[in-house]
């Protein structure tokens, strides 16, 4: 309302200072007036346009002092006009917002609907848990009671397994007993066996041999079955073509040098008494190129032989390792304080041959029987079982440190109290 009344007042006060001007302007004209000497027509036009210029100045003047609207239009409209595009900027931006918000809220709404409706799932699951758990401790407060009643039963069955136990240990020990019983009279009859050959051996060798025509069993016997002829460590690395000249060859000579000289030969051939077969040969040649490792390498006998017969060997390649380790028990048997010093001079020394016989079975290289065990060490063992005439003790024949394939055989006797 306040707009029309300054329009309404600007055509009123326009067209007052409009009729003045005209006036000025006859007047002027009629007195035929000049300025700045020019004619007079001129100068009514210059008051015309000073007028019009007057009017226009006072109009916007009088506008301006009268409506804060017109002041805002004139000095601000730029600056309103800059501050309404960013801010039509800023609605435009807070609008997609607003959209994007709205989106993230539908389906975040969506997302509640669907927890939601999780929520009801699992409340009706934990509800179904809960009755399966009561019907479970149910079933578990039965299953309680039948334990109760098995471990009653259970405690029974173990007095009488006790009893039992009881029973298995006293067996257990007669069976120790026999077994160790057993063990003795092995070791007996390996000791008399072995002096039965040797005085086989030795009836042989004593025996007359003045019969041309003897039989085979009637000759001196040589060589027994497992006898080492000759060892030699072998180094890893010898080329294939090189390994016979340099290992096999010399070892054969060798072991022919023995046999020859305690009286074996081959018919026909005065200097030569050794029969390997050539397919052995060969086969160890190509293992001993292969060595990753040392060796041990022996000839062995591989059947009895008798004089002025051929010796039947064999060779046996044995990679280095441990064979025995420290503490191994190798032999063992049992005496009583009262037996006799020759007796026990006697199972001692069935022990070492036992396990003389075990090493070089196992393939360490042992065949000397005295270097094994010394005299003193066999004296004060004898003695410290005599000292205790009542007593039983065990004789244990162990492994003196880790023995490998190419290390002296080392081992110690060890006395137990039983």
């Amino acid at each position: 309302m306040f707009g029309f009344f300054i329009i309404i007042l600007i055509i009123v006060f326009g067209g007052g200072l409009a009729l003045l001007g005209d006036r000025v302007g006859m007047k002027v004209g009629k007195k035929r007036l000049t300025l700045f000497g020019l004619r007079p027509k001129y100068t009514s036009m210059i008051i015309t346009v000073l007028t019009g210029f007057f009017i226009a100045g006072l109009t916007l003047l009088i506008l301006t002092l009268m409506s804060e609207y017109v002041r805002t239009a004139i000095f601000e409209l730029h600056n309103i006009q800059i501050s309404l595009k960013a801010t039509t900027q800023k609605v435009n931006i807070l609008t997609k917002q607003m959209v994007k918000k709205e989106e993230e809220y539908t389906g975040l709404s969506q997302k509640h609907l669907q927890l939601q409706a999780q929520k009801e799932e699992i409340e009706e699951q934990l509800e179904k848990t809960r009755t399966e758990q009561q019907k479970v401790a149910k079933e578990l407060e039965v299953k309680l009671k039948e334990l109760a009643a098995k471990e009653k039963e259970l405690q029974v069955k173990q007095e009488e397994l006790k009893v039992n136990q009881e029973r298995v240990t006293n067996l257990s020990r007669i069976r120790v007993d026999l077994t160790n019983d057993i063990i003795n009279k092995e070791a007996e009859i390996s000791r008399y066996t072995q002096q039965i050959e040797n005085l086989e051996n030795r009836l042989m060798q004593l025996s007359n041999l003045s019969d041309q025509n003897q039989t085979l069993i009637s000759k001196p016997m040589l060589f027994l079955v497992g006898e080492i002829l000759t060892s030699k460590v072998v180094e890893p690395g010898i080329s294939a073509d090189k390994v016979f000249e340099a290992v096999v060859e010399p070892m054969l000579n060798e072991a022919n040098k023995i046999a020859v000289n305690r009286g074996a030969r081959i018919p026909g051939k005065a200097d030569y008494a050794l029969r390997v077969t050539p397919r052995k040969v060969a086969e160890v040649c190509v293992q001993l190129s292969e060595l990753k490792q040392k060796a041990l390498v022996r000839v062995v006998v591989e059947k009895n032989s008798v004089a002025e017969e051929p010796v039947t060997a064999t060779i046996e390649v044995y990679p280095n390792e441990v064979v025995f380790k420290n503490g191994d028990v190798l032999a063992e048997t049992q005496v009583v304080g009262k037996t006799a010093e020759s007796t026990i001079r006697d199972h001692i020394l069935s022990l070492l041959i036992l396990a003389n016989h075990k090493a070089i079975e196992r393939g360490v290289d042992s065949d000397d029987l005295k270097d094994l065990v010394s005299v003193s060490e066999m004296v004060k063992l004898i003695n410290e079982i005599k000292a205790h005439p009542e007593a039983t003790f065990k004789i244990r024949l162990i492994a003196d440190g880790d023995i490998y394939r190419i290390d002296q055989f080392k081992v110690k006797l060890d006395l137990k109290k039983m």
